[in-house]
C-alpha cells in the first residue's frame, strides 16, 4: 500500500511534453510527459546528496528484505539496484531533471569524468591547482591514472590546457 506524504501542489507547465512531480522538502522532479503516469505509481521524495550538494528524486525499496533507495533517474534508464552502471545527468547541476534527453547510462569512470569538482579549492577550476604559490598545474585522471598536463603562469592557461585534454580523453563525458 502506498503511504501518502503531504506534498506541495504544483502547476503543470504549458509545455505538453514535460510534467512535474512534487517531492518532499519543497522540491520538484521534471519528467517527460510519457513517463509521468508510470513514475507517479511510486512515492518519490527529495534525497539530498552532500557530495554534490544537490537533490535527487528517490523512493524506498526492499531488495531481498534489505532497504535501498531507487533513484528516479535510474528508474527512467531501466537500471536495477544491482546494476553497477550509473545514471548520469548530462546537465550536471540539474539532478532533478529526469527527462530522457538529460539522462544517459555511464560507467563509474565516465560519471567521474563528467563531475564538476573544482581543483584544489584555491583555483575553483577542475583539474587546476596551485603549486608552491607560483605555478598553476593542470592534471587529469584517465583510466585510473593521473596525467600531468603541465605547469602554467595563470590558472586560466592551466584550465584551458585541462579542457583541451579532457575533450580529447573523455569525449562527450568531459565536464569543461
Amino acid at each position: 500500500m502506498k503511504k501518502h506524504v503531504k506534498r506541495h501542489i504544483v502547476q503543470q507547465p504549458d509545455d505538453p511534453s514535460i510534467r512535474i512531480i512534487p517531492l518532499t522538502k519543497g522540491q520538484n522532479a521534471i519528467v517527460d510527459a510519457a513517463d509521468y503516469d508510470w513514475l507517479n505509481q511510486w512515492n518519490w521524495f527529495a534525497a539530498y546528496a552532500r557530495k554534490t550538494r544537490t537533490f535527487y528524486a528517490a523512493r524506498a525499496v526492499r531488495v531481498e528484505g534489505r532497504p535501498h533507495f531507487m533513484y528516479m533517474h535510474r528508474q527512467v534508464l531501466g537500471l536495477e539496484i544491482e546494476d553497477e552502471r550509473q545514471g548520469d545527468h548530462i546537465k550536471n547541476r540539474e539532478t532533478l531533471n529526469n527527462r530522457r534527453s538529460n539522462l544517459r547510462i555511464a560507467t563509474h569512470a565516465q560519471n567521474m569524468q563528467h563531475s564538476e569538482k573544482g581543483g584544489d579549492g584555491i583555483s575553483g577550476m577542475k583539474g587546476v591547482s596551485l603549486i608552491k604559490g607560483r605555478f598553476w598545474r593542470a592534471r587529469i585522471k584517465f583510466n585510473n591514472k593521473e596525467i600531468h598536463i603541465g605547469l602554467f603562469g595563470t590558472k586560466q592557461e592551466a584550465y584551458a590546457a585541462y579542457c583541451d585534454t579532457a575533450r580529447k580523453l573523455h569525449g562527450k563525458f568531459a565536464s569543461v
